[in-house]
């Protein structure tokens, strides 16, 4: 899509998005040509969570133990300058308190928890045209830096998720970034695009030794193709070495019956001994870009 057809599609829209870049950090929140950028600022008049709303869509923020926490605090926070990635969300999962969406307390049955966000499957809002439809070609890149106290259960912790919206294998997602108690993350693919299987296929695995503590660079490119699919990842450290570089093809990296599918961030994880309990675990993010196409616009920075 050509940039003066986006800003035709968003309308005024694209206008709120520019006034909130001007009046507030110097790094872009909204569309600029083919790229959807969202940046952490902690000076906007919005607030954390409306900001990600302007740009991701209504519902894209998922923090419902926000409200069960005692006292009641958010667990995303817009953070000041870094000196790396300048400002940036901290995420926060504190174990064994913390909730899903359902809001069941692990005293009750509740298996897990999450602090996400998401591109939103509501309607109208400038996000609308990066929902990703069948044969699209998407970019993804992002920044995060896993805490280096953070520890992580063998069952499953994901730090970013493919999924589907819509149908009926929107269940289990088609890739994610999953750090495990035996030292690794794994990037996984799971099912084959028919299913809601919880078996998956490791594409790559990174040593959290060389992770922790620092700034990842990931870029994500993916051909969402039921018939020609192609996965593209490259994960660089803070110091410029590639921990991580995949292309692969042959996968299924479409949701049959889908209406599209998104990417999510954040921390959602199982419950587990194994956890650290009674404290945050702190995960942050930063620079998100969701591009349109192979050949970004805005680097968001």
């Amino acid at each position: 899509m050509k940039v003066k057809s986006l800003l035709a599609t968003l309308g005024p829209w694209a206008l709120l998005l520019i006034m909130q870049t001007a009046s507030g950090s110097d790094r872009p929140n909204g569309v600029v040509g083919n790229t959807l950028c969202l940046n952490a600022n902690p000076k906007s008049a919005l607030g954390t969570y409306a900001l990600n709303e302007s740009v991701l869509g209504a519902g894209a923020v998922e923090a419902p133990s926000d409200g069960v926490s005692v006292p009641n605090r958010p667990h995303i926070i817009s953070m000041p300058e870094d000196s790396f990635v300048g400002t940036y969300f901290s995420f926060l999962a504190s174990e064994p308190n913390d909730v899903n969406l359902d809001r069941v307390p692990i005293s009750e049955g509740g298996d897990r928890s999450r602090t996400e966000i998401k591109l939103a499957p509501s309607a109208g809002g400038i996000h609308q045209p990066f929902k990703a439809r069948e044969g699209d070609t998407f970019v993804y890149t992002w920044r995060f830096k896993i805490s280096s106290d953070m520890k992580f259960s063998p069952s499953f912790t994901h730090l970013h998720q493919i999924k589907a919206y819509g149908g009926n294998f929107s269940g289990s997602p088609l890739i994610t970034f999953t750090p495990l108690s035996n030292g690794l993350m794994e990037i996984r693919y799971l099912g084959d695009g028919k299913t809601n299987s919880a078996t998956y296929q490791k594409i790559q695995a990174v040593e959290l030794s060389q992770a922790r503590g620092q700034w990842l660079d990931v870029r994500e490119q993916i051909t969402f193709s039921s018939t020609a699919g192609r996965y593209q990842v490259s994960i660089i450290d803070q110091q410029g070495r590639q921990l991580v570089s995949v292309d692969q093809t042959g996968l299924e990296l479409w949701r049959q019956g889908a209406d599209h599918m998104r990417p999510k961030w954040g921390i959602y994880r199982r419950h587990h001994s194994s956890l650290n309990q009674n404290t945050d675990d702190i995960v942050d993010f930063a620079n998100f870009g969701k591009t349109r196409g192979a050949q970004p616009d805005s680097t968001c920075r």
